[in-house]
């Protein structure tokens, strides 16, 4: 095992009074206080960042500290890999299939998810410990999409990703032994985009309609700036967070959009459809120490205004990524349990 991994997870078991000497003064940004156990890591994190100039050298180190940050898998879930025909293309996907104890059932509900990463970094193993607690939690079967990503592919390409995904599983549902009509999208980040522009396609086209979206700290627009070019809100105030910062963010759009193409494509922007009524019910959970938080936030309420169901959080002590923090600080891991139990109550 991974050095780093273990020191990481003896320092998780430490008390949180001594993670705050070690990490310092407490970090508060619009009322909130950063969870010490990530203020340490943020710290430690400023010693390497990451350096964008080479993508596939960036991705390879980026998967390497996921891979530290993420804790172990949920015992009980069966994880296979196999692939799906895509549009032109062969899409990887993972299978993570719950042990039903005590009673046989011939279908489970089931759960798509997409993966972090601004659609330019990032894989199936970035959210692997989640993806296992929504398994074990929901009783579901969980498949996570290997999509395309930028600027290799066209932002449209990860979306039709998405909805291949869909479609494979509504066609496959009785060999998935799956409950065609009990199937939630979930995503993070650039996964939220995918699964909550996924909702509005499918409402859209009418049909079978996701029982439920689960979109945690989303990216829902990309008018993320002010008119005279400075930031605002929580761009402003979260410009310089961990793990996610304005300057990455700014590199994300560069990729997925260059030369500001599609950069106001609808797929890009959810949260600027103009009729919300009628999506699926949705948990939107968002961090307070995270660029994007308010246009996640706006996401929530917009959805709610339009008679949505929504269960909205905004865990304060935390960041972007948290999901996928669980050999960090015990808050992450009870923060997804949370997202998790909600979501069951929805399938």
């Amino acid at each position: 095992m991974n050095i780093q991994k273990i020191l990481l997870g003896l320092l998780k078991r430490l008390p949180s009074f001594v993670i705050r000497r070690m990490a310092g003064v407490p970090l508060e940004i619009d009322g909130n206080v950063l969870d010490p156990h990530i203020h340490l890591l943020a710290r430690q994190a400023e010693k390497q960042e990451i350096d964008f100039s080479d993508i596939l050298q960036a991705r390879k180190n980026i998967n390497e500290m996921m891979s530290v940050l993420n804790a172990g898998r949920r015992a009980g879930v069966s994880v296979s890999d196999t692939t799906i025909k895509g549009e032109g293309s062969t899409l990887g996907i993972r299978i993570y299939t719950p042990t039903i104890k005590g009673k046989m059932k011939k279908t489970l509900p089931a759960v798509l998810f997409f993966h972090q990463g601004g659609l330019v970094v990032m894989d199936v193993d970035s959210n692997d410990t989640f993806c296992t607690i929504m398994a074990d939690i929901c009783g579901a079967c969980v498949i996570s999409l290997d999509y395309r990503l930028c600027p290799e592919h066209k932002f449209l390409d990860t979306h039709a990703d998405a909805k291949t995904l869909w479609d494979y599983v509504q066609a496959n549902a009785e060999a998935l032994a799956i409950d065609a009509s009990r199937v939630g999208v979930a995503g993070d980040s650039a996964g939220g985009l995918l699964a909550s522009v996924l909702c509005q396609r499918l409402q859209e086209a009418g049909g079978t309609q996701p029982k439920a979206q689960l979109l945690v700290y989303p990216w829902v627009s990309t008018s993320f700036r002010a008119q005279d070019g400075a930031y605002e809100g929580s761009m402003a105030s979260c410009a310089e967070c961990f793990p996610l910062d304005s300057a990455t963010m700014e590199f994300f759009t560069a990729q997925v959009f260059p030369n500001d193409e599609g950069i106001e494509h609808p797929f890009a922007n959810p949260l600027a459809r103009e009729n919300l009524a009628g999506l699926p019910s949705a948990i939107v959970a968002t961090a307070g120490f995270d660029p994007i938080r308010d246009q996640g936030n706006q996401y929530a309420k917009r959805l709610s205004a339009a008679g949505v169901s929504v269960t909205h959080y905004c865990f304060g002590s935390l960041s972007h990524s948290f999901l996928s923090m669980g050999n960090v600080s015990h808050a992450t891991t009870e923060a997804s349990e949370q997202l998790a139990r909600d979501l069951a109550a929805l399938l």
